[in-house]
């Protein structure tokens, strides 16, 4: 899961400092940086990607930010519960309006950090939960830059065989994904029902959870919106709600995402996902989306998901599914699963 990054900015040594303390402090789930070159600010930002800068008032700490970091000043004037300035003796000294909040520097280390943290979690444009302290959940996810038939059977089986050693929820972001026909569901509620159910009666999950759900020996599934419209509707508070819910409701450890729209929902969900597997074709028009894809992703702000993005190469012809068979008992055990077991030894040796 990817942690939190919080960056502390000033050349003082106060800043050297502030960073050690709070590094001692921090959990297992944020990381802590120092930036004492604050020229190099910018660089900084687009290499480390921190989703929180704590900065000295005198650190050049100006310039474009994107909307997700929270930027925090250190300040040396307490500040009333109205946002104004208070002298010593209690009094308004001046109005301030300010654009980022402040903490008073003069304060232990781990008071800083336990404000930080409140702030972060009022102003953050990227609060997806799956980064919260008790996260016990893997995410993966699949994509298919333009398009690709392969992308439904790369997922699945990859779902099947994770589903061997944890258990396994697969969910599906792509319009007409082809999951009703391939399971044989004719009717039912759907990811929509449920992402409707969090927003009325969030008491009510595992309820709305049972009512939308699916099963396999090897994992469990939820049907994606019959409307594609629904995907585009998805916010941020939906995907934190549920995948909150999930993690502390359910015993799941493992969640395999389908992506066949980059949409604001898919680009969320892949910046917290441990990898994501980019389905290609070996044919000219294959190379020539990898090729668009892997220049989207070299943009300023995407970077986050670039380092995450494992390109598979497709190998499989139409030939390789047996008519008659069952299709899921074919990619559990086929020449999909056979692809797809190598891939994931190939990364347990690279974790190793």
């Amino acid at each position: 899961m990817g942690k939190i990054k919080l960056a502390v900015v000033g050349d003082t040594s106060y800043a050297r400092r502030l960073t050690e303390c709070i590094r001692k402090n921090a959990p297992e789930y944020l990381e802590v940086l120092g930036c004492q070159c604050v020229q190099d600010l910018a660089d900084f930002l687009i290499k480390m990607q921190p989703d929180i800068l704590l900065c000295e008032r005198e650190a050049a700490a100006g310039g474009r930010l994107v909307n997700y970091i929270v930027r925090i000043w250190l300040t040396d004037t307490i500040h009333g519960e109205q946002g104004q300035a208070c002298g010593q003796d209690g009094g308004i000294a001046q109005t301030q309006i300010r654009q980022d909040p402040e903490i008073f520097r003069y304060q232990r280390g781990s008071e800083i950090l336990r404000q930080v943290f409140q702030i972060y979690e009022k102003h953050s444009k990227k609060n997806l939960v799956c980064r919260c302290n008790n996260a016990d959940m893997e995410m993966d996810a699949f994509y298919a830059p333009g398009g690709n038939e392969l992308l439904l059977p790369y997922s699945i089986s990859y779902a099947s065989i994770c589903g061997e050693e944890a258990k396994t929820l697969y969910l599906n972001l792509s319009e007409f994904s082809g999951m009703a026909s391939f399971f044989g569901e004719k009717a039912g509620k759907n990811l929509s029902d449920l992402i409707y159910a969090i927003r009325q009666k969030k008491d009510r999950f595992l309820i709305s959870l049972q009512s939308v759900l699916h099963h396999t020996e090897q994992f469990d599934y939820i049907l994606p919106p019959e409307n594609p419209e629904d995907l585009y509707e998805i916010q941020e508070e939906d995907l934190a709600s549920l995948l909150k819910m999930l993690q502390e409701q359910t015993e799941y450890t493992q969640i395999v995402w389908g992506c066949g729209t980059f949409n604001q929902a898919v680009e969320q969900v892949m910046e917290c996902c441990r990898k994501v597997y980019c389905v290609v074709k070996e044919s000219s028009f294959g190379k020539y989306r990898k090729i668009e894809f892997e220049g989207f992703l070299k943009k300023e702000w995407k970077r986050r998901i670039q380092e995450k993005v494992v390109f598979i190469s497709t190998q499989t012809g139409s030939g390789v599914f047996v008519p008659g068979m069952d299709i899921l008992a074919q990619l559990q055990s086929g020449e999909f699963a056979e692809q797809v077991r190598k891939l994931t030894q190939e990364e347990q040796g690279e974790s190793g």
